[in-house]
């Protein structure tokens, strides 16, 4: 029993030896592989805009490259477009900043303690308001929708009319080439 247990130890204690060689070539690629992996692309966080619809639990992410996005809609009295313009934080909440509008009505801010203000007919009530998230009903009155970079995305592209959405912001990494952005 002895021989071979003094056997087994034999070979194993001969194995490691051989592959101790080894070491240092498993040091050099722990080393080098990082570095030619980052020389070629870089991880960048970037802003997220999460619309989660309630009614059947899909989830719908934008990329918000400025970290700024609008809600707009078309006021159901007033039958006039309502702008609602946000900034995602660093924190994952978002922040109310303005709100752009074209008449005066029901539900619509006029208080001057708002920050309000008419900018060529446009009325604008600046202000400082931050949320972790936005629930809103899909409106049946059409132009009810998103702004991110540019593009506009229907509410109701993505949902029913009267579903509730929930808006949050995040941020997610990305694995970005480095090729092409000389």
């Amino acid at each position: 029993m002895k021989e071979e247990v003094f056997e087994h130890w034999s070979y194993s204690n001969a194995h490691f030896m051989k592959n101790k060689n080894l070491i240092p070539l498993l040091i050099i690629t722990l080393l080098v592989l990082p570095a030619i992996f980052f020389a070629f692309f870089r991880i960048e966080r970037e802003n997220v805009l999460i619309i989660e619809n309630e009614r059947d639990k899909s989830k719908t992410v934008i990329e918000a490259k400025s970290g700024e996005f609008v809600i707009t809609f078309i006021h159901s009295i007033e039958k006039t477009p309502v702008y609602e313009y946000y900034r995602i934080n660093d924190d994952g909440t978002m922040t109310l900043r303005e709100t752009r509008f074209y008449s005066l009505g029901t539900g619509l801010p006029f208080d001057e303690y708002e920050g309000f203000k008419n900018e060529d007919g446009t009325f604008v009530v600046s202000m400082s308001r931050t949320l972790r998230e936005i629930p809103l009903r899909v409106s049946p009155v059409p132009g009810h929708a998103v702004i991110v970079n540019g593009r506009k995305l229907y509410f109701t592209d993505i949902a029913e009319k009267e579903d509730l959405l929930t808006i949050s912001a995040g941020h997610r990494f990305k694995i970005n080439s480095l090729r092409g952005r000389e």
